[in-house]
């Protein structure tokens, strides 16, 4: 046979080759390749990525006095979730001996505190592990803000406040009362706080997230805001309300307070459901409703006070 003969039968080969592993594959909707590992059926749906796990608590070494307090808290799914929190104890004692701003315009710092940072960053990718899914930001969001409004509230001057029992030596006393801001890890280990801890909380938590936020000063209240590019989602019966800072809108979150609601389903109790972002006029607090509140940004730098130099008097004698 000569070699003109033999390019018909290679081609001719070739041709029920590509039909046996692709062309009829194709037709019938299998596997394309040499057997299945490693195949994708055509016509298959996108793959799911699951989400990253939920992390394990931050171990610290075997040898480290910890402080923990267990939460026991409402998702916004309705489940009841528990939740440790671990913190050194030579961290919440520095904190406790550490005396405290009486600017609030400075308070952000406890907020992003670096020697917090861990705790934090633990805690909030529990409350709000990674998804795949983008659809899913909201929700993660809105358990963690859940989460912060159901601390129990507690005033400064109130002995209660405080895991030891009684006021910090570092409290502010006031005319108008007892003024303590909480260190994020404080708050965690009391079980407790009042508004400004709340939104201290909160705003290292979501700062952990990637969250941009700012704190929103009232006269006798204390908030956050958290920056949104627009937010008026559906179901709202009410106008979400934001406030201007640098040309970006950050929209108001309550710390304090939730719907509450004590509904059984099985033997499930759900407490509720979180206070909305930007709501104002459904809180309690006159202020809130009434007030435009100042912007106090996290990372604040303070200016220097005036200050004039006066002329140094010579000595007696000097020319």
């Amino acid at each position: 046979m000569e070699w003109k003969d033999v390019i018909p039968v290679l081609v001719g080969g070739l041709v029920i080759l590509v039909v046996a592993l692709v062309v009829k594959p194709a037709l019938l909707g299998e596997p394309i390749g040499f057997g299945s590992r490693g195949t994708v059926p055509i016509g298959s749906p996108p793959v799911y990525v699951p989400p990253t796990p939920v992390p394990t608590p931050t171990p610290f070494p075997d040898d480290v006095e910890v402080s923990t307090r267990n939460f026991r808290w409402t998702a916004i799914d309705g489940g009841v979730q528990t939740t440790q929190v671990t913190v050194p104890e030579a961290l919440f004692r520095e904190h406790r001996e550490t005396p405290r701003f009486s600017d609030y315009t400075s308070w952000g710092r406890y907020a992003l505190a670096d020697a917090d940072r861990p705790v934090l960053v633990d805690l909030a990718r529990r409350i709000a592990p990674p998804s795949a899914s983008p659809d899913e930001g909201y929700f993660r969001l809105m358990n963690l803000v859940f989460f912060v409004q159901q601390i129990p509230y507690d005033m400064d001057d109130n002995a209660t406040s405080y895991i030891e029992g009684v006021l910090p030596r570092h409290a502010m006393y006031k005319k108008d009362g007892v003024e303590y801001p909480k260190y994020p890890v404080e708050t965690l280990v009391d079980g407790r706080g009042d508004c400004e801890d709340a939104s201290i909380l909160m705003a290292g938590l979501l700062d952990a997230l990637g969250y941009d936020t700012v704190l929103l000063r009232y006269s006798d209240h204390m908030a956050l805001g958290i920056r949104m590019n627009e937010f008026n989602p559906y179901y709202a019966k009410y106008t979400p309300r934001y406030f201007t800072h640098e040309g970006q809108h950050y929209y108001f979150i309550e710390g304090t307070d939730f719907y509450w609601s004590n509904v059984s389903v099985g033997s499930t109790s759900i407490r509720g459901r979180p206070f909305p972002i930007g709501d104002t006029g459904g809180t309690g607090i006159p202020s809130v409703r009434s007030e435009t509140p100042e912007i106090v940004p996290l990372r604040y730098i303070p200016t220097p006070g005036e200050y004039r130099i006066q002329p140094a008097r010579l000595p007696g004698g000097g020319a």
